[in-house]
């Protein structure tokens, strides 16, 4: 089973940028002492979407797992013959889709996602709300990407611009007949080329084919200003690796797949363990690369910014909830009953404005 890990750095906290240590570890230890404490950790983001963390890994590489909550709209499981039923959930349970954020030097953090889990904002969004603390995520740009297409065994080559932008005078070569000839097809929408190896033919033939489209990629970026088109991709298999990469030519970033134990990941158990394994062999892998191209974090992490989530514990909970016509569930907040004699709490303008503990008490802490 394949996944991908993205890299990403973080260079804002709160719109300021950041030039110490992100405090993770200060997340980290805040987010198992409210484990421990009982204290309700979901949040509601603006679209409804409920997010849950929890801290995997303090040292040596700080892992957090960023949940996204659901308790509807399930999936159903099925029988050999494909009789369908209810996915088997215990009252009270959620289903829980997981995104695994490990913290590296340089403040990187390295995503390991599986298509159903939050995507990598979604910390921010998260760690704002809950915490105030919210940090800016920006892509780690590839500033040497001559040496990944080089190490690239390429299968698959695509590229899109809109319509209106085809035209042979922005290119030369091969390239200016291409896309002449395709601004005599088309004068709306998107026009987009896929080249790919294929699946058919021998081991020679699919290597001749590769030759081929490496020879176009490079004719391709020496042809003209590719400012010009919304999306250029190169697909392959690393040699030195064996990952699959897909390289954005325009960003200069990539996504490495890796191939993962389908059944550990199926089992709670083992699932966050081999997680942690796999970001930290990505680290290693890419710590020469992240040396070279991105700035050194000196200092100590400031962690007097990442409050405690004290005021709100179980047992403030637990009586606000006795005020409700039904109980707090872990990821559905229940109606409430009249509000108490107090100011209702002002909407939130952003999904990740700072929550007071005053305001999870009174959304019953899963709205947060």
């Amino acid at each position: 089973m394949k996944r991908s890990v993205q890299f990403w750095r973080i260079d804002t906290v709160n719109g300021d940028g950041l030039f110490r240590p992100f405090p993770v570890r200060r997340v980290a230890d805040v987010l198992r002492q409210a484990e421990a404490d009982g204290v309700d950790r979901h949040f509601r983001c603006a679209d409804g979407t409920v997010l849950l963390a929890q801290a995997a890994a303090v040292a040596p590489v700080p892992v957090l797992l960023l949940d996204r909550v659901r308790g509807r709209d399930l999936p159903s499981v099925g029988d050999s013959a494909g009789r369908r039923k209810a996915l088997p959930l215990d009252a009270g349970d959620r289903l829980l889709e997981t995104t695994y954020f490990a913290f590296l030097k340089r403040n990187v953090v390295a995503v390991l996602g599986s298509g159903n889990g939050p995507r990598a904002a979604r910390l921010g969004e998260y760690l704002g709300g809950m915490l105030g603390v919210e940090p800016g995520l920006v892509p780690v740009v590839r500033e040497d990407v001559e040496d990944i297409l080089d190490r690239l065994d390429v299968s698959r080559f695509e590229f899109s611009l809109p319509a209106g932008r085809l035209s042979g005078t922005s290119m030369d070569g091969e390239w200016a007949d291409v896309l002449d000839s395709a601004s005599r097809l088309m004068s709306e929408g998107t026009f987009r080329v896929s080249l790919s190896v294929g699946r058919s033919g021998s081991a020679r033939d699919k290597q001749r084919i590769r030759e081929r489209i490496q020879h176009l990629i490079d004719v391709f970026r020496r042809a003209g200003s590719m400012e010009q088109f919304d999306h250029v991709v190169a697909e392959g298999k690393n040699s030195v690796s064996g990952d699959r990469e897909v390289v954005d030519l325009l960003k200069e970033r990539f996504i490495s797949y890796v191939d993962v134990d389908a059944g550990a990941f199926n089992d709670p158990a083992r699932a966050a363990a081999e997680a942690m394994d796999i970001l930290r062999k990505q680290a290693q892998t890419h710590e020469d690369f992240f040396a070279r191209t991105l700035p050194e974090v000196t200092g100590t992490p400031d962690n007097s910014v990442v409050p405690a989530f004290a005021a709100a514990t179980a047992v403030q909970l637990a009586a606000e909830a006795s005020a409700r016509t039904e109980p707090v569930t872990g990821a559905e907040p229940a109606p409430r009953a009249e509000p108490a004699p107090r100011a209702e709490p002002a909407p939130r303008a952003e999904p990740a404005e700072r929550l007071t503990a005053e305001e999870r008490v009174l959304t019953g802490g899963s709205a947060r």
